[in-house]
């Protein structure tokens, strides 16, 4: 009860503020204007203060706006605003001579003139000056002898003589949009209305201003006003452009100018019947302001009761709903930090989900690039059969316009709080996908991103039956708390599994790594072992030359061995460290290949395998040679290892823009499921118990190969063998050699 009294005190409180804030606003508006040099920044005031005396103002003649009236002074519109200037800036610009408004424009572009006001901006104009933001805005009419035309627009007005002030606003207008109209220019307003008036003309055109000020002044009664063209006078004070903080300056003049002011001047020289008082927009805003207080005190008075019953009843409902909400969050997070088995504890959400605010749940994630379903779970155990046929039909997919594929899309939670069996058939494949979404149950239902660091990981997707509750704005806030909460658990889960993968692949390397170097060393140190024994069997015999030229041999194979493994263990780490750097030179492929296979020659040898080499035309590429010669080498050694005593081929074919390099054995093969791994760091398609290496080479070879611009494929067959396709492209000059061969 206390809580609602207060309620209804800031209602009056709020009510008492808006009266008062509405009185203020309109009786209180100009009491605190400010001089406008307050606002003067330290240049602007170093510039007036030392110019402010030598500012020149140029008047032009064209009443109301600016003429001479019979004591002999400037008055008018214009006039005005530019005393008005005077006095906010505190300074009296040196008055030019009045003139006619072309001659005012020649003064200013030949630098007589610094200033002038009620100029419209055109873009003749401001090819030479600069203006500031309109203090007034005039609308401009078609004006004709009474009995011609009624009505009339720009368009109706070809062939007609038509009377314009020269150069002044509206006819730069007229002259730039509708050249074909017969335009007559007049030095000023009265002149082209005289000449209307005696039939010289058919028509003229002029501001609302002008005409008002004449007709009331010449009794110009024979004239009608036949419509509005699409342009008005938004007149502005010009300044020339080499001078624009001086027009920095006036506008901050003319920001002190009150609306109050404007309106005055108005009245003075637009003549125009006064509107009764209750017309007045300032007492229409007075009763406006009185009965909306009036009304907000007597609404808030009748409806105390009811507002306090509601409220008590929609509290009592919130902290029900916010009991169970943390209940419901406190449980998953529970659930979420028991194992790191993320499968089972996504699983075990879902049914938490459904036993809270869902009739059924799925929950897809991204597995190796793609979306797979981990999760699925329904209130009802009989419909489960149901989520596993959609999952195996309709998977999540990213060119899919089901929900989960449009949050895939987007990475933004999709809410639809009432869905029709025609708005679920829009979010579904085909008609079969129609009925499984509908025999699920859903009449409601709530998508939302499972993001982790920018990464999307999945979509956790809920739906509500008939009989179930209808989602909102709160129930989308809790479906995201939730992803954010399995987003975490999964994350975790997710690289505790890749930490271990990565310390089982650093295990096998490491004890291959290990079998692997000291297999040359133990053949090293057994050569050298029998070259001891050679010397010391007959210490005072020299050692015989048969013994040397066979070990030797054998001793520099071994050291040549341990070499490579060492260099492959170099590239990795100048590849992790970022430090892989290119040394580009011009290179003929077919010669890097011609020498690597003449370096092998002996292990093809041993091998038994066969090797046909196709080179063809020029292969010049701009390429770092020695890195050139290691894919090669790496290619060319794996399907030694794998070509099981088969024949072998390379052939490299230069095309337009790139050239391919391939490698073909008639080896064991691997599945195709092997392929993506095998270009990575320790991975192998076979056991490393039956074939030796470090796994370091097919990787190797892919990044040098990506490092030029280039791709590297494979294509195998288990038992048939395998093709290895390496694609790169020229450099500029390598291509045009290309082109010219």
């Amino acid at each position: 009860m206390l809580r609602e009294q207060v309620r209804v005190h800031r209602w009056l409180v709020l009510t008492g503020l808006i009266v008062l804030a509405g009185a203020a606003f309109v009786f209180g508006r100009g009491l605190f204007a400010g001089n406008a040099r307050d606002a003067f920044t330290p240049e602007e005031r170093e510039w007036f203060e030392r110019n402010a005396g030598n500012i020149v103002f140029g008047p032009y003649l064209n009443a109301p706006l600016s003429f001479i009236n019979e004591k002999g002074e400037l008055s008018g519109i214009t006039a005005d605003y530019v005393r008005l200037l005077e006095e906010k800036l505190g300074v009296e610009f040196r008055e030019a001579p009045p003139t006619t408004v072309s001659e005012v424009l020649q003064n200013m572009r030949a630098g007589r003139v610094d200033l002038t006001s009620g100029l419209t901006r055109t873009p003749e104009r401001m090819e030479y000056l600069v203006f500031s933001e309109p203090y007034v805005r005039v609308p401009i009419l078609i004006v004709v002898r009474q009995g011609t035309w009624e009505r009339l627009t720009l368009e109706e007005m070809r062939g007609l003589r038509i009377s314009v002030g020269e150069n002044f606003g509206a006819h730069d207008y007229l002259k730039r949009t509708h050249p074909e109209l017969q335009l007559i220019p007049v030095p000023n307003d009265l002149e082209g209305l005289l000449r209307l008036s005696t039939g010289e003309v058919d028509a003229m055109i002029l501001h609302v201003t002008a005409l008002s000020f004449h007709v009331a002044q010449e009794s110009l009664s024979n004239l009608h006003v036949a419509g509005r063209i699409p342009f008005e006078y938004e007149l502005a004070m010009a300044v020339r452009k080499d001078e624009r903080i001086l027009l920095r300056i006036i506008q901050k003049g003319l920001d002190q100018i009150t609306e109050k002011e404007k309106e005055t001047i108005w009245r003075r020289w637009v003549y125009a019947r006064a509107p009764p008082f209750y017309l007045d927009p300032l007492f229409l805003r007075v009763v406006v302001i009185l009965l909306v207080g009036v009304a907000v005190v007597v609404g808030t008075v009748i409806t105390w009761n009811k507002a306090l019953k509601r409220q008590v009843r929609a509290r009592t409902h919130e902290l029900a709903e916010a009991h169970r909400n943390v209940s419901f969050l406190a449980e998953a997070s529970l659930i979420l930090s028991e194992t790191l088995d993320y499968s089972e504890t996504l699983s075990r959400l879902g049914e938490l989900c459904v036993r809270h605010f869902a009739d059924w749940c799925v929950i897809d994630v991204m597995v190796d690039g793609r979306i797979r379903r981990l999760a699925g779970a329904h209130v009802s155990p009989t419909k489960r059969p149901l989520l596993d046929t959609l999952a195996e039909r309709y998977p999540a997919r990213e060119e899919s316009s089901s929900p989960a594929s449009e949050v895939l899309r987007t990475r933004q939670p999709r809410l639809y709080p009432e869905m029709s069996e025609e708005e679920i058939r829009a979010t579904c494949e085909n008609e079969e996908h129609t009925q499984l979404i509908v025999a699920l149950g859903t009449r409601s239902a709530i998508s939302v991103p499972l993001i982790s660091r920018g990464n999307m990981l999945g979509v956790l997707t809920l739906g509500s039956g008939p009989l179930g509750r209808r989602y909102g704005s709160k129930e989308l806030e809790l479906a995201q708390e939730v992803a954010r909460h399995a987003t975490l658990a999964y994350d975790n889960a997710r690289l505790y599994q890749q930490a271990r993968d990565a310390i089982r692949i650093r295990d096998a390397f490491l004890m291959v790594a290990a079998h692997e170097l000291r297999t040359p060393l133990t053949s090293l140190k057994l050569r050298l072992s029998i070259l001891h024994r050679a010397v010391q069997g007959a210490p005072e015999q020299p050692v015989r030359t048969d013994i040397l030229l066979r070990e030797l041999p054998r001793i520099e194979a071994q050291a040549e061995r341990l070499r490579t493994l060492i260099e492959q263990l170099l590239d990795v780490s100048c590849i992790g460290a970022g430090r892989f750097e290119l040394m580009r030179e011009e290179v003929d492929l077919r010669q890097v290949v011609r020498d690597v296979v003449d370096d092998l020659g002996e292990q093809l040898a041993r091998s038994g395998s066969p090797l046909e080499l196709r080179t063809g035309s020029p292969a010049i590429g701009k390429w770092d040679r020695f890195r050139m010669e290691q894919v090669v080498t790496n290619l060319l050694e794996n399907a030694i290892k794998f070509g099981a005593g088969k024949p072998l081929e390379v052939w490299v074919e230069p095309g337009p823009d790139a050239v391919r390099l391939s490698v073909r054995d008639q080896g064991i093969g691997f599945p195709s499921e092997a392929r993506a791994r095998i270009f990575e760091k320790f991975e192998r398609a076979v056991s490393e118990k039956h074939y030796g290496g470090l796994g370091l080479g097919l990787f190797i070879a892919r990044q040098i190969v990506e490092a030029h611009g280039g791709t590297i494929l494979v294509e195998s067959t288990p038992g048939v063998g395998s093709t290895f396709t390496v694609v790169l492209p020229y450099g500029e000059r390598s291509r045009s050699v290309v082109e010219g061969t």
